[in-house]
C-alpha cells in the first residue's frame, strides 16, 4: 500500500458509517419515512448526525422541549445556511466564544454542540478553514480530511510560538477543535493530525477492535509511558502531519516553513525513537488488514535528516 488515499480508503468505515446514520436518524424521528438516509451519503451527515444525537441528549437531561425538537427534526434540516463551500465540499466552520462551550464528563476539554442559535464564523474565518482545506487536498491528504473533518470548530487564536490545543472526542465523530494562529497551513497540519483521530476511531469501531490497555509504550511526544491505544494514535496521526508537512515545504515561505521546518525535525525525531515500540503494539491489533494500513502510514513518514 503506497498511494495514502487507498492506505486511508477503508470500505469497512464506509458501510459502519452509513448504518450508524440511519441508526441515529431511527432514534431521532422513529418510524419517519424520510429518516433513512440514501445508500450515498456525505461525511458531513455523519457528523451532523452524532451533534444531533448529542444535542438531543443534553436536552431531553435538561427538559427542554424546544431544544429537543430542533435536534430530532434535524434530519430532515437544509444545512445550507450553515455550510461553507471548500476544495473538497461543503464543510461547517463555527467559532463559539468561550461562554459557549460545554464542559461535560466525556471530554477533559470544553467542547461545542451544534443548536438553535449556532452561528456560522465569520467570514474570514471561513476563508482560514476553507484554503486550509485546499492545502491538505494539494498534500494528497484531502481523502482524510475530506471525510473525517468535515465540521471545524476554532476554539481560539494564538501566537505562531504559542502551542495549539487541539482535540476530538469520540461522541462528536467527524469533527475537529482546533485553534489557530491565522495560518492556513498550519491549520491545515492540524485539521489533517485530528482527522487521523477521527480516522483511526472509526477503523476501531468498524473491525471491533480492542486494544488492550495493559502493554504500556514510551511516547516521546508526551514524555511519558501511554497505554497501546493511545501510542497508536500517535503513531498514526503524527506520521500523517510529517508527510503533510513535507509536501508543503517547497512551496512555503517565512514563517510557514519555519513552522513546518520545526515540526518535521521534532517529528523525525520522536519516530525515529518509537520503531521497536510501534512494531510491538501494532501486533495488538488482530486485524490483518489494519495492520497493513497504519504499517504504510508509519513507513511513509518523511525520516531523512533536514539541513
Amino acid at each position: 500500500m503506497s498511494d495514502l488515499s487507498a492506505v486511508l480508503d477503508l470500505e469497512a468505515i464506509t458501510t459502519y458509517r452509513a448504518a450508524r446514520i440511519r441508526a441515529i436518524h431511527d432514534v431521532l424521528q422513529p418510524g419517519a419515512s424520510g429518516a433513512t438516509p440514501p445508500p450515498s451519503y456525505d461525511a458531513l451527515d455523519y457528523a451532523l448526525a452524532h451533534h444531533l444525537l448529542e444535542g438531543a441528549e443534553t436536552a431531553a437531561r435538561d427538559a427542554s422541549a424546544s431544544a429537543l425538537h430542533w435536534h430530532r427534526t434535524g434530519p430532515s434540516r437544509d444545512w445550507s445556511a450553515l455550510t461553507t463551500p471548500t476544495a473538497l465540499g461543503p464543510r461547517i466552520i463555527l467559532a463559539p466564544p468561550p461562554d459557549r462551550m460545554i464542559r461535560s464528563l466525556r471530554s477533559e476539554t470544553p467542547y461545542y454542540v451544534l443548536g438553535p442559535n449556532t452561528p456560522r464564523a465569520d467570514a474570514a474565518l471561513e476563508d482560514l478553514a476553507a484554503t486550509a482545506f485546499a492545502h491538505t487536498a494539494t498534500a494528497g491528504l484531502g481523502t482524510l480530511t475530506g471525510s473525517h473533518a468535515p465540521v471545524v470548530v476554532l476554539t481560539g487564536r494564538r501566537r505562531p510560538d504559542q502551542i495549539l490545543r487541539n482535540f476530538t472526542i469520540t461522541s462528536l465523530p467527524g469533527t475537529v477543535f482546533t485553534d489557530h494562529t491565522g495560518d492556513p497551513v498550519a491549520l491545515g497540519r492540524e485539521i489533517v493530525h485530528e482527522a487521523a483521530h477521527n480516522w483511526l476511531n472509526d477503523a476501531f469501531t468498524a473491525l471491533k477492535i480492542t486494544i488492550p490497555d495493559d502493554a504500556m509504550f514510551h511516547s516521546p511526544w508526551r514524555a511519558t509511558n501511554r497505554p497501546a491505544f493511545g501510542f497508536l494514535h500517535a503513531c498514526f496521526a503524527f506520521p500523517l502531519t510529517a508527510i503533510y508537512a513535507a509536501r508543503a515545504l517547497p512551496n512555503a515561505s517565512g514563517n510557514t516553513r519555519t513552522v513546518l521546518t520545526d515540526h518535521l525535525r521534532q517529528q523525525r525525531e520522536h519516530l525515529t525513537r518509537t520503531g521497536r515500540d510501534f512494531d510491538r503494539a501494532l501486533r495488538l491489533i488482530d486485524n490483518e488488514d489494519l495492520r497493513a494500513r497504519l504499517n504504510a502510514v508509519y513507513r511513509a513518514a518523511p525520516l531523512t535528516r533536514l539541513r
